[in-house]
């Protein structure tokens, strides 16, 4: 069952604190409500992961369709902190990406949303090994604009995706 205040509040806790303050009782305080409320919802703490994690790639998604990406660039520009909005998913899916790392069911879960914009990214006639390449830069470009100003990001972006991405759609 998906509970959006209940699951805002996880990803609050996780874009402000991180994986580590991520608790019940942490949950409940950001959505203002009492920890047996969440756990009414959500009985155990991995239940409440994998909601949050569900909830956070459908808000992701929805966002991208709402934007209506016309080129590779507007798709990936969604994807990157240049924003308040965006830097707190971000910050969220950097969390997530490191729960993953340890639990094999959410790793699988992470897979799945990745096939989904791969199969984005190949509909746009990129080729798997290239949609690959730009996953892995995607991620370390958001790894490096979370360490950076807001002010300091697009130039970032400017000198390595942004060639990165009309090298490959150059050569799909």
């Amino acid at each position: 069952m998906t509970v959006p205040h209940l699951l805002d509040g996880v990803l609050t806790v996780l874009a402000e604190r991180g994986v580590g303050a991520l608790s019940v009782r942490t949950v409940a305080a950001a959505a203002r409500v009492s920890p047996a409320q969440v756990q009414y919802y959500y009985r155990t703490k991995s239940e409440l992961v994998r909601a949050g994690f569900d909830y956070a790639g459908e808000q992701f998604l929805a966002d991208v369709v709402a934007a209506q990406p016309v080129t590779l660039m507007d798709f990936v520009q969604q994807w990157l902190p240049l924003d308040d909005r965006r830097e707190r998913r971000a910050r969220v899916w950097l969390a997530y990406a490191a729960i993953s790392a340890a639990d094999p069911e959410l790793a699988a879960a992470s897979a799945e949303l990745d096939e989904e914009l791969r199969r984005w990214f190949i509909s746009r006639n990129l080729s798997d090994h290239a949609a690959s390449q730009l996953f892995a830069m995607i991620d370390g470009v958001t790894v490096q604009c979370l360490m950076l100003p807001q002010s300091e990001r697009r130039p970032l972006i400017e000198r390595t995706l942004i060639p990165f991405i009309s090298g490959i759609e150059s050569n799909p």
